[in-house]
């Protein structure tokens, strides 16, 4: 019994992990769009892909098909966040997530307008000629 405990202990954990992931890579995606970041963020929809619920997975690929469709907005995109939000609550036992079922996320993602630019001064250091 102690055992079951433990092991369902780790795999909370590893969705935890694994969400987590999910959601920074998201965030870093909206704001700075770079093979880098779409690469991580594909990464971590395809895990989320072998170890979510049903639900969660049915909510993945309606935000897959948003974000391939040639018409997506973010009026699309917002509830499919929502129903993300709250699968992975669900997945990782949250009691309190059946009250949310109408609940808005307020996910915050950066400004794309603050990224750095390629020009932007190096943070090298520059010693004098000796």
């Amino acid at each position: 019994m102690a055992r079951n405990a433990v092991n369902e202990d780790k795999s909370c954990r590893h969705r935890l992990d694994r969400y987590k992931e999910f959601l920074l890579a998201c965030s870093e995606l909206s704001a700075n769009k770079t093979y880098q970041t779409q690469l991580r963020f594909v990464n971590s929809v395809n895990v989320i892909l072998l170890i979510g619920s049903a639900n969660l997975l049915k909510a993945v690929k309606d935000l897959v098909d948003n974000y391939n469709d040639k018409n997506a907005s973010a009026e699309k995109q917002t509830p499919i966040l929502n129903r993300i939000m709250l699968g992975m609550r669900r997945d990782l036992n949250d009691a309190e997530s059946k009250h949310l079922a109408e609940f808005e996320f307020p996910l915050i993602v950066p400004d794309p307008d603050l990224v750095p630019s390629a020009k932007a001064p190096s943070a090298e250091i520059n010693l004098p000629n000796q």
